[in-house]
């Protein structure tokens, strides 16, 4: 290893001494939506034509005039939309607004399951919209952790770049897995195998210091679980794997409360012990990979630019 940078296992117990903040700003969506009028506007025009729509249905009123409002209602569903009890309803009934807005016949259907089932009611207090768009925040969380690490790096002086000509001209870069950067593109430039199960998977983050090239996938996670599961076993296999280069670097961060559990020396019940072990067994056999949380991606990478 360099000698400006300690082994893995060092900067694993930096990442155990050091666990997450139980709110983490990059995590937070806060700020009342600054489209919350824009919401409730839409939002009332949809309940005024299912209002209209039942009422012609209950008074069994002509096929054309129904079919009319029908009409008008797939008409006005759009972006503003997605945060209606009516399209709230479309997802529990494993559909999409992008689906009712392209097929009629589904509308329809829907819309008589909704008759049927929900309550109708003129109001559309903003607060309950804003509540909807509260709840669908976690959808903008994909990226965070990317934009998190790459704010750590800029203040570090390292610099974003798109291209791979700036990436090799520069000593301190970082890019994100891109178009330009595509998987293909970073084997054959880097000429580096990246050998997951999944062949064709993107990981997040390629940094370059100097010489040393680190190959990061970033994950947030605050409980465990089926999915959470999967993603933990996907991180293990990043620090699992090995180039015949030895520049090049693995790095799995994970930020979040599980975060905590994981770099804890709790117990937490077996599936949890052989998570640890599968983590520490390959982190020893691979000593130029990484498992970090924030604190300790800052003590990588704030080393290796002294």
């Amino acid at each position: 290893m360099s000698k400006k940078i300690q082994n893995n296992l060092h900067y694993f117990k930096v990442s155990q001494k050091n666990p997450e903040k139980v709110l983490d700003d990059f995590y937070i969506f806060d700020k009342e939506n600054p489209d919350l009028g824009k919401y409730a506007v839409h939002i009332r025009e949809i309940k005024n034509i299912l209002i209209t729509l039942k009422t012609l249905k209950d008074n069994r009123e002509s096929y054309v005039i129904v079919e009319k409002y029908f009409r008008e209602l797939q008409m006005i569903l759009g972006n503003f939309s997605n945060c209606s009890e009516f399209i709230c309803f479309v997802n529990a009934c494993d559909n999409t607004l992008s689906a009712v807005k392209n097929d009629l016949s589904l509308l329809k259907a829907i819309t008589e399951r909704y008759f049927k089932n929900r309550v109708l009611s003129e109001l559309v207090p903003e607060e309950w919209v804003q509540a909807i768009i509260d709840t669908n925040a976690s959808r903008k969380k994909g990226k965070c952790g990317e934009i998190k690490l790459m704010s750590i790096l800029r203040g570090l002086g390292f610099k974003e770049v798109k291209r791979w000509d700036d990436f090799f001209r520069s000593e301190k870069v970082a890019a994100s897995f891109s178009k330009s950067f595509s998987l293909k593109n970073v084997r054959n430039n880097l000429g580096i195998r990246i050998k997951t199960k999944k062949q064709n998977k993107k990981l997040d983050l390629i940094i370059k210091c100097r010489e040393k090239i680190f190959i990061c996938e970033a994950k947030h996670l605050n409980t465990s679980g089926g999915g959470q599961d999967k993603q933990i076993s996907e991180l293990i296999e990043i620090v699992g794997l090995n180039e015949r280069r030895q520049n090049i670097n693995y790095v799995s961060f994970l930020d979040g409360n599980y975060s905590n559990v994981i770099f804890s020396n709790n117990t937490g019940g077996e599936k949890l012990e052989t998570q640890r072990k599968e983590v520490l067994n390959n982190l020893r056999k691979n000593p130029y990979n990484f498992w970090l949380n924030t604190a300790g991606f800052k003590a990588l990478f704030s080393d290796l630019t002294k």
